[in-house]
């Protein structure tokens, strides 16, 4: 039995709803993406703040000839 044009139209209109719900989500995929590599880059920068905090926590406290000399500098 051959196709009817009624049949013909009903998957061409399936076909462009396919074709708009890949383009969501394909946008949809680049937006995730573009968010993910944002969240990365910040936890990679906060990661490396926390070892040089836990480098500085490790040194122990500054003595109090860095602290004066610190101050020094602050005020020249």
């Amino acid at each position: 039995m051959p196709a009817t044009d009624a049949d013909i139209a009903r998957l061409e209109q399936r076909i462009t709803e396919l074709e708009v719900k890949l383009a969501f989500q394909e946008r949809t995929i680049d937006d995730l993406d573009s968010v993910l590599r944002r969240f990365t880059s910040k936890i990679e920068a906060l990661e490396h703040e926390l070892k040089r905090v836990r480098g500085d926590l490790d040194a122990g406290p500054p003595s109090t000839a860095d602290v004066l000399a610190a101050l020094d500098d602050e005020l020249e």
